[in-house]
């Protein structure tokens, strides 16, 4: 009996051993290629973790690619490897899908229900970065919806500030504010926006985004990008610095203007597609040995031609491109900042209040801004002409504002102005 029992364990530690060595081998008939995470998106959750600013950002990372089967098998082909992406590629990849989102908003039944109710509070406050903004969306809400609309234009640098020191001293003059996504975070991460059903309002709910452990969030609603300017009467297209490192050549010593508070910003965005610590370097060099200018404002210097090129300008600003002899181009880095809306969430006219807020994501409103201050929603063709399919610069690699970008582009900024500058 006792033979039969240590045989009988002897047997059952040859099978456990060989069940072991199977597991460990695998299986050759059916070879899985290990799955690869995406980016989450709709609900505006960014991928993790965030690269810091030293951190190198190839322009064209290589997959690693996922660890799979090889060779084929009885049962058929073995499964391809699914690229692995890179924290890069997929912050990234999170921000170009809003050039995808082309859909319009739309008049829902509880955009019909709530219309009169928005009508009996009899007004809505709108405040945004300039005061044109304002007027023109305005004039059309009202013109659309029959509630008075009014309100404020505030600087960039000032408009934040603003908002904070009215609600800590307790008031409520604003129920819709407008804001680039990375000042927007700053809003609604202290809970001062409120949480906003976007789909049943007839928006496109994947422009949606939350705010940071607090109920909040807002809605992506125009677009505008970092541009680079030049006279079109001194400098032909193919002449332009078309990357980076090309301002560094000496052909364009002493010919460039850049305003500092872009110059800054601007490479909040740069890190994304290039090394943070190369751009502190070449950015030193353009300063230092081709003489790039860093001032206030560029706008007399390119009028009067005494500086035909500004690098690290903005958008789509009619003071200069009304004048004739000024274009636009840009460089693989530079960012598309994504603007957007949010309901204060001790808003005076709630109901007015969500009722523009989601409008003013419609190809309607869109035009308007676009007409108006050169801004929209660059996924309904409002964006610069250059920068559309088959534009001269199509195949420049932006950055597309999201989540991810926006919380790090803050620290990267200031990386790059401490780096350049030394701390201020």
């Amino acid at each position: 009996m006792k033979s039969i029992v240590n045989r009988l364990v002897v047997i059952a530690m040859l099978m456990l051993a060989m069940t072991l060595v199977l597991a460990a081998c695998g299986s050759e008939d059916e070879p899985t290629a290990t799955p690869t995470s995406a980016p989450t998106t709709g609900d505006g959750t960014s991928p993790d973790p965030t690269p810091t600013p030293g951190e190198a950002m190839d322009d064209d990372p290589t997959p690693t690619p996922a660890t799979g089967g090889g060779g084929t098998g009885p049962t058929g082909p073995a499964a391809t490897p699914t690229p692995t992406l890179t924290v890069n590629e997929m912050i990234l990849q999170e921000g170009d899908k809003y050039l995808t989102f082309t859909e319009d908003w739309q008049m829902t039944p509880a955009v019909e229900a709530l219309i009169p109710l928005a009508q009996a509070e009899g007004e809505v406050h709108f405040t945004a970065y300039g005061q044109d903004h304002v007027d023109a969306v305005c004039a059309a809400f009202t013109a659309r919806f029959g509630i008075d609309c009014g309100g404020r234009g505030i600087s960039a640098g000032q408009i934040v500030g603003a908002l904070n020191t009215e609600r800590e001293a307790g008031e409520a003059p604003t129920d819709v504010v407008y804001m680039s996504m990375t000042q927007m975070a700053q809003y609604i991460d202290k809970g001062y926006g409120a949480e906003v059903d976007w789909a049943s309002l007839g928006a496109d709910v994947r422009r949606a985004w939350e705010a940071d452990n607090v109920d909040g969030n807002a809605l992506g609603v125009a677009n505008n990008q970092y541009t680079n300017f030049y006279r079109t009467d001194i400098y032909d297209v193919g002449d332009l610095p078309r990357s980076v490192h090309d301002w560094l050549d000496p052909r364009y010593k002493d010919e460039a203007c850049a305003p500092s508070f872009l110059f800054r910003a601007g490479n909040g965005f740069m890190a994304f597609r290039h090394d943070a610590d190369e751009m502190i370097d070449v950015h030193k060099r353009m300063i230092d040995e081709n003489g790039l200018l860093v001032t206030g404002s560029c706008n007399e210097f390119i009028l009067s031609g005494e500086k035909p090129l500004v690098y690290m300008g903005y958008g789509n600003p009619p003071a200069l491109l009304d004048s004739g002899v000024i274009g636009q181009f840009w460089n693989t880095g530079q960012g598309i900042n994504m603007f957007n809306t949010a309901v204060a969430s001790n808003a005076p006219h709630p109901n007015a209040a969500r009722l523009l807020a989601a409008w003013h994501s419609s190809k309607e409103a869109s035009q308007i801004t676009w007409d108006v201050v050169g801004s929209g929603w660059a996924a309904y063709g409002h964006a610069s002409a250059g920068l559309l399919a088959g534009g001269e610069f199509a195949d420049v690699k932006m950055v597309f504002e999201s989540v991810p970008v926006a919380r790090q582009r803050g620290i990267n900024a200031n990386y790059f102005g401490e780096g350049v500058f030394g701390a201020q």
